[in-house]
């Protein structure tokens, strides 16, 4: 199975790719953002072209009619992520309320729903997240959606 999970910057992305990989045995291939999130930036960041979405759009359309696919999309208060920024001393280079709205547009927009898993990592520890992103594995791979 083939797990892509998307998100903006300090949402936990990094953390439940890696306690998920722990938590599955490494049986997964694990990918860090997928087409929806480099749509996003590209529009974030003005090198977004009608060739490369076009492409991008096509990728998730083909990520959604495969079976040996889930999408985890992770998100965060501003205010959760305002601190992670801090404590790493980092600054979000763009709009954070915009992005966020713009990823979970495209998200909803461009892949197939059943295929996704919507978690919000502010007031979650990475375990519950993961065993969430469990149950729902379990579920694709039964076929129960």
């Amino acid at each position: 199975m083939w797990v892509i999970f998307e998100g903006l910057d300090k949402a936990g992305k990094g953390t439940l790719e890696w306690e998920f990989l722990k938590a599955t045995n490494f049986k997964h291939m694990v990918i860090d953002r997928g087409p929806m999130g480099y749509m996003t930036f590209d529009k974030l960041f003005n090198r977004e072209t009608k060739l490369g979405n076009q492409d991008f759009i096509h990728q998730a359309r083909k990520i959604s009619k495969n079976q040996d696919f889930m999408i985890v999309y992770c998100h965060a208060s501003e205010d959760v992520v305002a601190k992670r920024l801090k404590e790493h001393n980092e600054e979000c280079p763009y709009n954070y309320g915009k992005a966020q709205k713009l990823l979970r547009d495209n998200i909803k927009r461009f892949y197939n729903q059943d295929k996704v898993i919507e978690i919000d990592t502010s007031n979650m520890t990475p375990t519950e997240c993961v065993e969430l992103i469990v149950e729902k594995l379990k579920e694709v791979n039964r076929g129960e959606l």
